[in-house]
């Protein structure tokens, strides 16, 4: 492998493209189901509780208790996150726990902590 890097031009371009951009589909699909999750939960809401109910109350109740559940269970295992990480392994990243936890919380922890840094690098 250390020969064939040599020999590559694009050093910088992934080594398998397609595998990359099926992976970045992959992962929009994701964000997708998530936020689709996320927006049924309180269309939900709105029309199982709203005056001229649309939805009844007690069918918008459950669904949006199935919802929060499925959502936020660190038991169950999502199947979009195991196809994930077969598409990372195939890749050579390292595979993840949660998708959000992944993709939303912990960039959002390095920054707070590096604007952090910067500001207590300024102060001093």
């Amino acid at each position: 492998m250390g020969d064939e890097d040599r020999k590559r031009f694009f050093k910088f371009l992934p080594r398998k493209p397609i595998h990359h951009f099926k992976l970045t589909l992959w992962v929009l699909l994701h964000w997708a189901v998530v936020v689709g999750n996320f927006l049924a939960f309180f269309i939900l809401i709105y029309h199982g509780f709203h005056p001229s109910q649309t939805i009844p109350w007690y069918v918008a109740l459950p669904l949006c208790t199935f919802i929060g559940v499925i959502s936020t269970s660190r038991v169950l295992d999502c199947p979009l996150t195991a196809m994930e990480n077969k598409m990372r392994k195939e890749v050579g990243l390292p595979p993840i726990k949660a998708f959000i936890k992944h993709y939303l919380l912990k960039p959002y922890a390095r920054r707070r902590r590096s604007r952090r840094m910067k500001r207590k690098e300024k102060n001093e």
